[in-house]
Parts: C-alpha cells; structure tokens; sequence
C-alpha cells in the first residue's frame, strides 16, 4: 500500500485525521453497466427517503467532515467536499455523470456513505503521499479546470507536487482507459467509526472485483494524531 503521511502544518492545525485506503489492481476502465445504474437509482430513493424532511447538514457524518475543513480555515459550505456535493446532485434529481466504472463506482459510494473520496491511477504518483495544506500561491491543473487555487486548503502532494484534494482532483493523476493501478483514498473526520469506514471500503473493493477479469484489493485505514 502506498504510504501516506500528514505534513507538521495540517498536524498542528487539525490535530488528527484517518485515511481509507483501497488499493486495486487490474481494473478495465470501461463504461458503467446495467448493476451501476440499479444501484444509483437505489441510493438516490434512499437519499429522498431519508432527507425528505432534514437537511444534509444534518447527518453527523457530514457535519464532522465539515468540521474538518474548518478546522484548517476552509469553508464547506463555499468549497463542497466532494461527497457532499455529490449526494446534493442526487437529492436535486440531477443525478451523476458518467464517467467510467471505476469512477463512477467512487462517486456512488462516497455519496453513500458521506466520506469525500479522491481517485488516482497509482502509475502516475510519484514517490509517497502527503496530506499538506496548500501554501501561499499554490496552484494545480484539476481535472475540469487549470489553476485550481490551493492556498489554504486540503491537499495531496507526492513528487511532483499537488494532485488532488478532497473537493477537486487533478488531471496529472486522473483515471484514464490505461489506467490499471488505482488508489481510493477516502478523507475521513477522526470521529467516524472504523467499522464504517471498513464497510464503505469494503463496498468499494466488491465493486471494483467486477471491474477485471482478476482484480487484486487491499484495504487499510491510517490514523494520525497529535
């Protein structure tokens, strides 16, 4: 499994975080089948179902990731973490965009379980992962846009140097047709149980064994505290 470590900086201000990490390899990037599309509309009745008369903001789990952004000077309700934006799109009757298997698959279990999510072709990360937050004029190429700004807030860098945060991923280490190797690596508050961070990993490794003819996953969950 790949090594992910916290920089002194986000330590000092967020003083604790976990990591879920899947690591899957041999998957076929290919487009999203008929199960994909039963399970999406399944998730999206659930979430009227349950949200019906609460707002998002609502669900502890949201509200502890929400924490976590403040807790390094990022507001959520201006940059959405990426699961909750997602569930918000369900809720909307917008629904999700397509786009591959192994993304998409990503995108529904984040959404479910509330637990931003980021996506990397493992191939294309150079040396080992830090959680950092970005420095004064820091900027990266996203996967829908260039000059992300990321001053201030979450950030992954390896090598090279920024490739994703919790919000918005890059397109340097973006999940593309060749991509073999992935790394999910889910942003997850202190608080949250580990017993629901393994069920939300393990729903994301059965996904993906149908992703290839012979996948391999590992799981891990990572803790750091001050």
């Amino acid at each position: 499994m790949k090594k992910i470590n916290t920089s002194p900086r986000f330590m000092e201000k967020a003083g604790e975080v976990k990591f879920g990490l899947l690591h899957s390899c041999g998957v076929s990037v290919q487009d999203s089948g008929e199960d994909f599309e039963r399970e999406l509309e399944a998730l999206t009745g659930s979430l009227k179902s349950t949200f019906a008369d609460k707002a998002l903001s609502e669900n502890p789990i949201i509200g502890r990731v929400r924490r976590l952004y403040r807790s390094v000077g990022w507001e959520p309700t201006k940059y959405r973490p990426s699961s909750e934006a997602l569930a918000r799109r369900l809720l909307q009757g917008k629904g999700l965009y397509r786009i591959n298997n192994v993304v998409d698959w990503g995108n529904l279990v984040s959404a479910r379980y509330h637990i931003p999510m980021g996506l990397y072709d493992l191939d294309k990360v150079k040396g080992d992962i830090m959680l950092d937050i970005g420095g004064e004029g820091e900027t990266y190429d996203g996967i829908s846009r260039d000059g992300i700004r990321a001053t201030g807030k979450l950030i992954l860098r390896d090598d090279l140097g920024i490739f994703g945060n919790p919000t918005a991923d890059s397109k340097r280490t973006s999940i593309s047709a060749d991509t073999r190797d992935v790394l999910a690596v889910f942003f997850c508050p202190a608080g949250v149980d580990e017993g629901y961070i393994t069920a939300m990993l393990e729903e994301l490794r059965e996904a993906y064994a149908a992703c290839g003819d012979n996948v391999q996953s590992s799981i891990e969950i990572v803790r750091y505290k001050k």
